[in-house]
């Protein structure tokens, strides 16, 4: 009988173990789920201070026992210092409770983005993307999507989309930067197969460490593309380069460029009609141009060089260089 009850004491105190553990996690959780929605409210106020417009018809915030899984719905952020207006049905911000800098963010099938007054709408099947921070520095960020259309001035499509930005070990201002779609077309069918596609392979050293939130405010001060490829249809272009970019943002070094079945590809536009004729008959002679500057007739190879703030082309000088910030 005494065996038996302490036996049965036992399991009681277990019990008793379980349920304080359970009401402790509860608690905690809770508690993280409070703390995550003011953290959202007061970065959503602290934007409002400077000028921003932030709003959303809901946020809540589910994934008990072990996530939180923060959903916004009828978001709405509007930054009046680079006339951006980001507008989408919902997002949801998915995090595990005890990893807290491990973000996976899930964006809605159509979401619309306005700058300077052009309007971009956006439809997506698949668009994920994942963050990992460490003390608020960017490790990496990774995002992809089965397909991606932009419509605007200028149509983009793209499939099979992956993107990437990973921090090199023992660096803690230099990113590889690399994309990869393989399908594309700026409109029309997307094209898929063999050489067609968008591949990026680059590193991007940066004046100060990424932090996720001021990404718009990063500064590169050094660029080197390895490799840089667009084919679409017969259209292939390829580009190499290495260039440092001063404080003001003006690049230094030189960028080469090949263009290959350039006349095929400007037929086919032809025949599409998706650009008027007349410019593409000035592609067409200034293709013709530089073709035989190559030496090819239908091939281009060109190296830019950015110097003095300037773009040069061989010693033809071709007017301010780009400034990348």
């Amino acid at each position: 009988m005494r065996q038996g009850h302490e036996k049965g004491g036992a399991v009681k105190r277990l019990a008793i173990l379980v349920i304080v553990a359970a009401l402790a996690w509860s608690g905690f959780w809770a508690f993280s789920a409070w703390a995550q929605k003011r953290a959202i409210e007061g970065w959503a106020e602290d934007r409002r201070a400077d000028g921003w417009e932030v709003s959303y018809d809901d946020l809540a915030i589910r994934g008990f026992p072990n996530r939180l899984d923060t959903t916004f719905t009828g978001l709405l952020l509007a930054d009046p210092g680079s006339n951006t207006v980001w507008e989408a049905p919902f997002l949801q911000v998915l995090q595990m409770v005890w990893s807290r800098d491990h973000v996976i963010i899930a964006f809605p099938d159509e979401q619309v983005l306005t700058r300077d007054g052009a309007r971009y709408e956006m439809s997506s099947e698949g668009l994920r993307a994942s963050l990992v921070r460490d003390d608020g520095y960017l490790l990496r960020a990774h995002a992809e999507a089965d397909v991606l259309n932009v419509s605007g001035e200028a149509p983009l499509a793209l499939s099979d989309l992956t993107a990437a930005i990973d921090r090199l070990e023992g660096e803690d201002r230099t990113y590889r930067v690399a994309v990869n779609a393989e399908g594309i077309a700026t409109g029309g069918r997307i094209s898929g197969g063999g050489d067609d596609g968008l591949r990026l392979d680059s590193t991007v050293a940066l004046a100060e460490p990424l932090r996720p939130e001021t990404y718009a405010d990063a500064q590169p001060t050094r660029i080197e593309i390895r490799r840089a490829e667009i084919g679409m249809d017969a259209l292939q272009l390829a580009a190499t380069g290495e260039l440092d970019v001063d404080e003001d943002g003006y690049p230094e070094g030189e960028l080469s460029l090949r263009v290959e079945n350039l006349r095929e590809a400007i037929e086919a536009e032809r025949q599409a009609g998706r650009v008027p004729s007349e410019v593409l008959s000035l592609i067409e002679s200034a293709a013709q141009l530089l073709a035989g500057l190559s030496g090819r007739e239908d091939t281009i190879d060109l190296t830019f060089e950015f110097r003095d703030r300037r773009t040069w082309l061989g010693f033809l000088p071709l007017g301010k260089a780009p400034q990348l910030h």
